[in-house]
């Protein structure tokens, strides 16, 4: 808003209707930018989580793999110590 207020001095000579940002009409166009760019979500940070979420799915499903292997393990030997006996 200053570069503008700078340049329609220098090029327009001081024409306040050349303004945009700055114009006397345009009171609100300054909140309106502001809260626009505020409202702005970075794209990479939700690929992150959304990454990170599916690594920790799939670090689950190995956990649970490998949690079932011990399982059977233990059924196998549990039912040959039954024979056994």
């Amino acid at each position: 808003m200053k570069f503008e207020d700078v340049a329609i001095d220098y090029f327009a000579d001081g024409d306040i209707s050349q303004r945009t940002l700055t114009h006397p009409g345009a009171t609100d166009l300054a909140e309106k930018i502001t809260e626009t760019i505020a409202s702005y979500k970075n794209p990479f940070q939700e690929c992150d989580i959304w990454i990170k979420g599916e690594l920790l799915d799939i670090q689950g499903m190995i956990d649970a793999m490998r949690g079932r292997e011990i399982v059977v393990k233990k059924c196998t030997e549990a039912e040959g110590k039954k024979r056994d006996d």
